[in-house]
């Protein structure tokens, strides 16, 4: 029993000490947890961007395709070879006229039927622009944006498909003239230059056609976007193209559409152009990964991620106002890589800590350093800009260090001479002295006047030094206290 007692007795005090100092130790950290200097920021608006991919095809600007069509009688041959390069009014096919009157009476039909089409996608086109109108003119509180964007849509779309029954219409009516001159062999012309990219002997077989001709001089990428990522999309966007062995070109959005020939509903097609001018490398086809970066939030209030704290399922930042803190709780909204949203709680102009700390409490007085906002959010031109500019501070800083090293020298040289001074002055003051005493005895009690005179003068320049270097410190300390504070 004893035993026990002594091993109680020789690990409780050791139990002790560790309490003691790891409560030290917090408390310690605590205490001077305001004495250090924080970084801070001052907040500003951001216009915050999403990161929308996808994949593209190479696509021709201009392509035509030749079907065979039975009612111009039987296919009599193809004219061109595949890799042909071709002229606009180049022959393409020859049929065999068997009846001419039956052909141009269908194709009579045809247009009339394509009239009224055309005439449908107009009155849409106008029907949908005066919704826009009357959209547009509901106050800001009951407008919708979104409802405008996607009637801006339908109407395009109406009035691509109007002209394109027009062309369409304008064919058949060319054809119907040369029906009309002709007897015995019509010849169906290509309306495009470019290069035959493929011809088909099988004739209709799953209703290929029979010969594409492609114009490969103007390429751009097709990609389809959702609905809700087309919201954010605008022409004029710039986009990054990556090709699969990484090569990356620049590229502008030309063209946001509806896309109901794809097999999703909803889906959007959207057109982008090359930069580049020389296209010559790019194959139609081909595949190219799609990068869009869309403002999706205008002139947010946003920080970085590591500037927030997260405690208790709540999330707060550090607002400094006067160096004193202000522990504030916040709401958030949309995050990118980069910046998260602050949708409640903090506002442009405020400064808050780059790093939280969950020591500082609430009106604790603290030392701060501010931190230009470039320095904190970057992009990639202000990274540039921030290289040059640290190279030239860089040079600057060190010609300042050569002249603060001077100037201390000249400090240094002109104490030594100011010790030099006081030193000769005291050794002829003493020879006078000396000499006096030893001349006449009764001059004692001037000497005892004039060292305290010396004395005085002596403690006058100590201090009148010491009030010279309040006013005007020395460079070393200068630099140390011409850090920014709060």
């Amino acid at each position: 029993m004893n035993r026990y007692i002594k091993r109680a007795l020789i690990v409780l005090p050791i139990v002790l000490f560790v309490i003691v100092n790891t409560y030290l130790f917090v408390l310690n950290k605590s205490l001077f947890a305001s004495e250090k200097p924080y970084d801070a920021y001052q907040i500003d608006t951001h216009d915050m961007r999403d990161t929308i991919e996808m994949t593209g095809i190479i696509m021709p600007e201009e392509k035509e395709e030749f079907f065979y069509d039975e009612s111009y009688g039987a296919l009599k041959e193809i004219l061109v070879e595949e890799g042909e390069e071709v002229s606009a009014e180049d022959e393409i096919l020859a049929y065999h006229t068997e009846n001419l009157e039956a052909r141009i009476t269908a194709l009579e039909n045809e247009v009339e039927v394509l009239e009224t089409e055309k005439d449908y996608h107009e009155d849409r086109e106008t029907l949908i622009s005066n919704q826009i109108l009357q959209e547009e003119s509901k106050e800001d509180d009951e407008k919708n944006e979104t409802t405008i964007f996607l009637l801006e849509q339908e109407e395009a779309e109406a009035a691509y498909q109007a002209d394109r029954i027009d062309t369409i219409i304008s064919n058949k009516e060319s054809e119907i003239t040369q029906l009309e001159t002709q007897s015995e062999e019509v010849t169906i012309k290509s309306s495009i230059s470019g290069k035959v990219q493929e011809v088909t002997t099988q004739r209709g077989a799953n209703k290929a056609p029979l010969v594409v001709v492609v114009n490969d001089d103007d390429l751009f990428v097709q990609a389809f976007l959702s609905e809700k990522e087309a919201l954010f999309v605008n022409e004029g966007d710039e986009v990054k193209l990556q090709s699969v062995k990484g090569e990356e070109w620049d590229g502008l959005i030309t063209s946001v559409q509806p896309a109901p020939e794809h097999e999703k509903e909803g889906m959007f097609k959207i057109e982008i152009e090359f930069v580049e001018d020389d296209t010559t490398e790019f194959q139609i086809g081909h595949t190219l990964n799609v990068t869009v970066k869309p403002v999706v939030v205008e002139d947010a209030i946003a920080v970085k991620p590591e500037n927030i704290l997260y405690e208790d399922g709540h999330e707060y930042v550090f607002v400094v106002e006067n160096d004193y803190v202000d522990k504030r709780k916040v709401q958030l909204g949309f995050k990118n890589d980069e910046l998260v949203q602050v949708t409640k709680g903090l506002k442009a102009g405020e400064h808050i800590l780059m790093e939280p700390n969950r020591l500082l409490v609430d009106n604790m007085e603290i030392e701060v350093k501010v931190i230009p906002l470039k320095k904190v959010i970057k992009t990639s031109v202000e990274t540039e800009t921030d290289s040059t500019e640290t190279g030239t501070s860089n040079t600057d800083s060190s010609s300042t260090e050569d002249q603060e090293e001077s100037e201390d020298t000249d400090n240094d040289s002109s104490d030594t001479e100011e010790q030099n001074d006081e030193t000769e002055d005291t050794d002829s003051e003493s020879n006078t002295d000396s000499q006096n005493d030893g001349s006449d005895n009764t001059n004692t009690d001037t000497s005892d006047t004039e060292e305290q005179d010396d004395g005085k003068k002596s403690r006058y320049n100590s201090d009148k030094k010491d009030r010279q270097n309040i006013l005007d410190p020395p460079a070393e300390e200068r630099d140390e206290d011409s850090g920014p504070k709060g």
